[in-house]
């Protein structure tokens, strides 16, 4: 059996809000699609970044043709796998929030002694400190490693000054929280994740609490208000004559702080799916994507899905090739809508009714999960070395966007394996 048990609350029909469940056990979660996912984004990336070129000044110029594959648009798939696995690895058991500073920072066992208002007697509560020691054990080593190459070996992408203030910031991995940058540019990602774990441990025991038919609105929700967010953040920027104030405003963490919490809603609508499949109970919070409802049942919405997704990033991408100034307003329409397509889209790859689609067989496939084994260090060494490689010959061949994937691919392989596996086992509590 699963292991839910419900939790004090209103009677059907009362008027009053439908009570949360409690979870006593945990449940199979299908995560390997989602591995190949996160792959798949990361290849994006790293497929489109050789497309920049650098003259041999090291001054930035596209590269003739005018190529973009809108890798950007994918940030937000990160997000909500981000948001997705880390409730499936550590908030499957309902949790409760720490009723003292000392408890929500050090955590509480189950059983545990507090009455907190909501019937929550006894549920644990995260190890924060843990938790979060953890996540520095896993991206320090390599953050820290290709912030020192891209000092000792100046490149474009680390054409700033460093001064002792950027130092701090980049230590602490807080450049993007006041609107600068990392030494090594693509870190910004990993500095915006950093915030959303020190977000995760007051989060979870919150979205645990969402009633099961209210998760799917939460993330509509959280989907509206980052578009809202984000065009006003870039229109108020653009009027206070801040320079690139798209960048500015993607790389702000709590900006994407709303996509990152539609994963975490994702992944508790999952769980109560396959809670609900285990007990013979029909799911409380099917998504609009069900195979009757996609392409009039003829496509698994992971296939339909993927479809979509592709037939966008070839519009944007084609708009771009015709038209140049096309290519901030493109990638910033992306970043903005694709998040709630991948939210259906995690969704429908989890889905065991969906284990014969071709593009969940893709995700799942040894290549791709080797892949997503790698990818954290892949992404992390990639633009260095099309920095380097550039600051070598100049502008880039036309075979590089297909060299740079492979060769980024061996050292990803070479320093997860050496570097950060080691390095990171010795962080770890």
């Amino acid at each position: 059996m699963a292991g839910a048990l419900g939790m004090p609350g209103a009677a059907a029909g009362s008027g009053i809000a439908e009570a949360p469940v409690r979870y006593t056990a945990k449940v199979s979660v299908g995560t390997r699609a989602v591995g190949g996912m996160r792959a798949f984004a990361v290849m994006h990336i790293v497929a489109n970044h050789p497309f920049t070129a650098f003259d041999k000044d090291l001054a930035p110029a596209w590269t003739p043709g005018r190529i973009d594959l809108m890798s950007s648009g994918s940030m937000g798939l990160f997000y909500i796998i981000s948001g997705f696995v880390l409730v499936i690895g550590y908030a499957q058991r309902t949790l409760r929030p720490g009723a003292t500073l000392q408890e929500s920072m050090h955590g509480a066992p189950e059983g545990s002694p507090c009455e907190d208002g909501e019937g929550a007697s006894g549920l644990p509560v995260l190890n924060a400190m843990a938790f979060l020691q953890g996540r520095f054990a896993r991206l320090a080593p390599m953050y820290y490693l290709t912030s020192v190459l891209a000092v000792l070996v100046p490149a474009p992408v680390t054409a700033y000054q460093v001064t002792p203030i950027r130092t701090v910031l980049m230590l602490t991995g807080t450049s993007t929280w006041f609107f600068g940058d990392p030494f090594l540019v693509t870190l910004w990602t990993v500095q915006v994740m950093f915030f959303f774990y020190l977000c995760f441990p007051a989060l979870a025991p919150r979205i645990q609490r969402v009633p099961p038919r209210q998760l799917r609105s939460l993330a509509m929700g959280m989907y509206v208000f980052q578009v809202v967010t984000y065009v006003g953040g870039y229109f108020l920027f653009d009027g206070l004559g801040v320079a690139m104030p798209w960048m500015r405003i993607r790389n702000f963490p709590p900006m994407r702080l709303p996509v990152f919490v539609m994963g975490m809603c994702c992944a508790m609508q999952r769980l109560h799916a396959l809670h609900a499949r285990s007990e013979g109970r029909p799911s409380p919070a099917d998504s609009w994507v069900r195979p009757g409802r996609f392409c009039c049942g003829l496509l698994h919405p992971a296939t339909g899905l993927a479809i979509v997704w592709v037939a966008v990033m070839l519009a944007f991408s084609l708009a771009y090739y015709m038209c140049h100034q096309m290519r901030t307003p493109a990638r910033f329409t992306l970043e903005v809508a694709l998040p709630i397509l991948y939210y259906e889209w995690v969704y429908a790859a989890t889905d065991p009714d969906q284990a014969a689609s071709p593009v969940v067989r893709f995700f799942q496939s040894r290549p791709m999960t080797w892949i997503g084994e790698v990818s954290m260090c892949t992404y992390m060494t990639h633009f260095l070395l099309v920095a380097w490689w550039t600051r070598l010959v100049g502008l880039l061949p036309f075979w590089a966007p297909l060299a740079l994937p492979l060769v980024s691919l061996l050292v990803g392989w070479f320093v997860t394996h050496f570097v950060e596996i080691p390095l990171g086992g010795l962080l770890r509590p």
